[in-house]
């Protein structure tokens, strides 16, 4: 909001400066021309001054018509009219005064014989600059409805959307963007959406390949495992000598047997770094600890799940407990809250789901809890194995390493996901703890 109020108070001075420049201009402009018309009038009494009284009116007349001192003067400066008013006249020179005239007296010899009354075009200086002041003001205001419609229609649109392409080059869960005829961001929201449509297939497919491989490598490494023991159990035997007619063990024959436990043992050490590695290149993440506030996780939620959980017509409740500052990974406590959100969503009866967050002296408790498909007690301890899936996930969409991915986030900032079944509200809880 401040870089909004500073860029309005930034046009009110450029506008205000535009104004006082334009006032200081006209202003010096109007005193220039008084000085030229002053200037002029002197000029002009000199030289009636010297001159016969039946002789100053034709004078005049030529003064006005001539070219040298409109040249000299400038054209708005020569008197619209100049007319001569004997000093013994019975209305005097004052009785034709009206704006814009100037009274100079004519003196020969010390005595003053006639006036000089000087006609100029009306000064239109105060009217310029309410004009030119108008003007500006105009400007102003229509550059603050400009800027107004520009945020609005532009810039804060742009900034509930700028997030967007982020999230799903992260693969983090996102709703598809609200269409709109919008001209500005129409094509940009249905592109967003195509794209993201496309990465969710992508990643659809990916998944389950990697579901494919990890299958894969970890049925041919429990195949290997069973042959290599029994190769370990017939060296042994070989070494013990049991093969042997007199059951004597031979010293050549432990040799070689002693090579083949060996080369056992090594089968086996490749087999477990093999599996454990495809374990962890399931899941990407690595901690950027920041510190925020927990309000914004709660903004987060609001603004990501409200428009979603009301079209499913599904109601949820965040508790704030606390709202302190933490420091932490907040894109991964989003992460997870997501993947624990979207599992409450995709298996919700429609009662409800309920998430809370809260702190106690040993850390951070982020809670979901949701009425829907009961994980039975026994598949309690494998929910969070990679590609699986519990026997109550049979009708519905996933790949089995969402909560695997939370837990594997959880653990990687310190903490840790329990999860249990509350008779007492029929809830299934996930419950997130983030050490301080």
């Amino acid at each position: 909001m401040r870089k909004y109020i500073g860029k309005y108070i930034l046009l009110f001075v450029i506008c205000l400066a535009i104004g006082v420049s334009v006032y200081c201009f006209i202003a010096s402009s109007n005193k220039k021309s008084e000085g030229q018309r002053n200037t002029l009038m002197n000029r002009v009494a000199n030289e009636m001054s010297s001159k016969d009284i039946g002789d100053i009116e034709a004078s005049l007349a030529d003064i006005i018509n001539n070219n040298d001192w409109a040249k000299e003067y400038g054209r708005d400066n020569i008197p619209a009219d100049i007319s001569f008013v004997r000093s013994d006249a019975e209305d005097g020179p004052y009785a034709q005064l009206g704006d814009g005239n100037s009274v100079w007296s004519l003196s020969k010899d010390g005595a003053v014989f006639g006036f000089l009354v000087f006609s100029f075009k009306e000064n239109s200086m105060v009217r310029t600059i309410a004009i030119c002041e108008a003007v500006v003001a105009a400007c102003f205001i229509v550059s603050v409805l400009f800027f107004i419609y520009i945020d609005r229609k532009v810039i804060m649109p742009f900034n509930r959307l700028s997030d967007y392409p982020e999230r799903i080059a992260k693969n983090e869960n996102a709703d598809a963007l609200p269409e709109s005829k919008d001209k500005y961001f129409g094509k940009y929201i249905w592109g967003m959406n195509m794209l993201r449509d496309r990465l969710s297939g992508d990643n659809r497919k990916l998944r389950q390949l990697e579901k494919e491989q990890l299958t894969l490598v970890s049925t041919i490494a429990h195949g290997i495992k069973t042959p290599v023991a029994n190769i370990k159990l017939y060296s042994e035997a070989i070494k013990s000598g049991l093969y042997r007619e007199d059951g004597t063990p031979d010293s050549k024959d432990a040799e070689v047997a002693s090579k083949i436990t060996k080369n056992a043992d090594d089968i086996t050490d490749l087999v477990k770094e093999l599996l454990e590695s495809a374990s962890k290149g399931v899941v990407v993440f690595e901690p950027k600890i920041e510190t925020f506030y927990l309000t914004e996780i709660e903004e987060f939620i609001k603004r990501e799940y409200d428009n979603r959980l009301n079209v499913l017509r599904i109601p949820y409740k965040i508790d704030m407990k606390s709202r302190v500052m933490i420091t932490s990974d907040k894109t991964g406590i989003i992460r997870i809250l997501v993947q624990l959100l979207d599992n409450a969503i995709k298996y919700s009866d429609g009662r409800g789901i309920n998430i809370t967050v809260d702190k106690n002296e040993d850390g951070y408790i982020f809670s979901v809890r949701d009425t829907g498909s009961r994980i039975p007690e026994s598949e309690m301890p494998y929910v969070f194995n990679s590609f699986w899936r519990g026997s109550n996930a049979d009708d519905v969409e996933g790949n089995g390493l969402g909560l695997y991915e939370a837990q594997f986030i959880a653990r990687k900032l310190g903490g840790d996901i329990a999860v249990r079944y509350l008779e007492e509200t029929e809830e299934t809880e996930f419950e997130v703890f983030l050490p301080l």
